[in-house]
């Protein structure tokens, strides 16, 4: 932990999300804890009589939701406070209690769907056409109907229902771990003075422009995980077994199936993004030979990898970095434009800065009936604006998701939160790239566009196709170690960076403990599909006007009221072909290009440095 950062409790109001607006204190957390537990029976009680009334069904879903929304508000609160401070004990054990919860209302509510499926089709149609209220659940019980082979008798039902206790234990074991008992090498940057690292600055230590502080970085955060790498391997294995498990529980092929089907989201899409991007790897092999050229060094490292291409970096001060992001989605239109100001500078959806003890991922979270909420942990440079812009995308997703949609369709799958979050942050770019004059902020604002494909039109897909090999060794019945699970990813890396990057097979195979996505089932191919999707609709976002923003606010609203496919359709991309997968990797090579002529025939640095150093950090 980095005792120079403020403790949370020093951090200022104004500069913390507002988590009084989801309970306005501890106490009327127990309260609103004591309602729901109250509630459960309530629930239970309906089991067993869906099919007598329209009303009664409406009366059970109603109360299963409002109980669910419940459970996930009290989960809510405790994990925004954990994940602002690790060491809060207090907090944990309401997260523990709020899960044991929502167990709780699983269970009760188990028997609905096995009860709904086994009513007459035409008795259920005529339920639904005919009681007001009911008519919103359409979409869900269509879904029902299409997962019925997955669905199992309400005995079964209930048994996978507490299963769920233990489900969440891997990653909730591995936040532990990581947020709170790593402990992390001091480092050095090229004048020798110490810099400590912490979960909460790894990532712009990482992106330095000084080669010290990158490669100290580097290998400090890998080597915290080498040294637990048993005990964070047994978290991650957990978590596969966990998606086996629930897949041959509810008969699916593969967990890949299980993670797509329920979306109707057929395995082609995946296999079609592995192809695209297996064959474009050489694209990625000119990149990095661009990038040795441009910093000036005989072997490229991974570490050097992650840092911008770039002179020097602009210090962007928080007012300046959401004035910016505001200029970038005026595409978007004044109503989307409306509720983001207020979320920024009225509502502190935004938790900013870093502080001891918080997390160090950026993510957008919330729940039905509260704002959306941005954890943050912003640097003033123009990687921050970025994951600012891409933050606020899944939150404003949310918020029009919630406006629109009752409860039950207001969960949209993460295939489509991708492309929401991306389309902001092509936007802003778009706007960067065509505002600025000066050739180093150019050069810094495509550096950033590279550094954005980079992360998930390489790092992700090759995630995926090591997450895909991992299952398979699960399904086969095959164990996984720290060692198996590193020499996989290395194996994977390897031929995404080919002949011009050096590889440090210890702390680059242990990367695997480093990305928390792989701990929901496929979730990472989904953020290459997104950017793939997400440039399809900024181009037609800027090129169409208002017309295609209104269609891009339609796809906001439809949660989960469409299947995401048929979602992205309504915004104007068919993402069942590889055609725009195909257009990412088009975007990519042109800013490539255009990096290339930048850099000409000599290295990026500052003038009197030594090649390979970078700028100060």
């Amino acid at each position: 932990m980095d005792l120079t950062l403020p403790a949370r409790g020093d951090v200022p109001a104004a500069v913390t999300w507002d988590i009084a607006s989801v309970y306005p204190s501890a106490a009327a957390w127990e309260q609103a804890f004591a309602d729901a537990h109250a509630a459960l029976p309530r629930v239970a009680a309906y089991a067993g009589r869906l099919g007598e009334s329209g009303e009664l069904l409406l009366a059970a879903l109603q109360a299963r939701d409002a109980l669910g929304l419940a459970g996930a508000r009290l989960a809510l609160y405790a994990a925004m406070q954990s994940a602002t401070d690790g060491t809060d004990q207090a907090a944990r054990a309401r997260q523990d209690r709020a899960a044991s919860l929502q167990v709780q209302a699983a269970q009760a509510s188990a028997s609905f769907e096995p009860e709904i499926l086994a009513l007459e089709h035409t008795h259920l149609e005529t339920l639904l056409s005919s009681t007001p209220g009911l008519q919103a659940y359409r979409p869900y019980c269509d879904r029902l109907r299409r997962q019925q082979p997955h669905i199992r008798s309400a005995e079964v039902e209930a048994v996978l229902a507490a299963a769920g206790a233990l489900a969440d234990n891997p990653e909730r074991t591995f936040g532990a771990l990581t947020a709170a008992d790593l402990e992390f090498a001091p480092i050095r940057d090229s004048q020798g003075a110490a810099i400590p690292v912490t979960q909460a600055t790894i990532y712009p230590l990482r992106r330095s422009l000084d080669r010290a502080v990158r490669q100290g970085a580097w290998e400090s955060y890998g080597d915290a995980h080498l040294r637990i790498r048993n005990g964070l391997a047994s978290t991650l294995a957990g978590a596969l077994t966990r998606d086996v498990f629930y897949a041959r529980a509810r008969q699916y092929p593969s967990a890949l199936a299980a993670a797509l089907a329920p979306f109707n989201i057929p395995t082609a899409v995946f296999d079609n993004l592995q192809a695209t991007c297996q064959a474009h790897l050489p694209l990625w092999h000119r990149y990095w030979a661009i990038c040795r050229r441009a910093l000036g060094v005989e072997t490229l490292h991974v570490y050097d990898t992650f840092m911008p291409l770039v002179r020097t970096e602009r210090r962007i001060p928080y007012a300046e970095a959401t004035a910016i992001v505001e200029a970038g989605l005026a595409p978007l239109g004044e109503e989307y434009l409306a509720v983001l100001r207020r979320g920024l500078h009225e509502e502190r959806w935004v938790d900013i800065y870093p502080n001891q003890g918080k997390y160090g991922v950026p993510f957008s979270t919330g729940v039905h009936g509260t704002h959306p909420f941005v954890l943050h942990n912003y640097v003033e440079d123009l990687g921050s604006v970025s994951v600012l812009a891409h933050e606020l995308g899944h939150a404003m997703h949310s918020y029009f998701t919630w406006q629109t949609q009752p409860p039950i369709n207001s969960h949209y799958s993460m295939f489509v939160a991708e492309t929401a979050s991306n389309v902001n942050q092509a936007l802003v770019r778009a706007h960067l790239l065509a505002t600025a004059t000066d050739p180093d902020w150019q050069l810094e604002i495509l550096a950033e566009a590279l550094e954005n494909f980079h992360l998930y039109l390489f790092i992700m897909p090759l995630l995926a196709r090591f997450e895909l090999a991992c299952h398979e060794q699960v399904e086969r019945g095959e164990a996984l170690s720290a060692d198996s699970l590193s020499a996989g990813l290395v194996a994977v890396f390897r031929d995404g960076y080919g002949p011009n990057v050096q590889i440090d097979a210890p702390r680059l195979g242990i990367n695997w403990v480093q990305v928390p996505t792989l701990f929901a089932n496929f979730y990472a191919f989904q953020y290459a599909t997104g950017i793939a999707a997400a440039n399809a609709l900024a181009a037609e976002l800027l090129q169409a006007g208002p017309s295609a923003a209104a269609r891009y606010l339609d796809f906001l609203r439809a949660g989960d009221s469409l299947d995401p496919l048929d979602a992205l359709q309504l915004a104007g991309v068919d993402m069942r072909t590889p055609a725009p997968v195909e257009r990412a990797y088009a975007v990519l090579a042109a800013l490539i290009d255009r990096l290339d002529q930048l850099v000409g025939a000599g290295p990026l640095r500052p003038a009197g440095e030594p090649p390979g150093q970078g700028g100060a950090a």
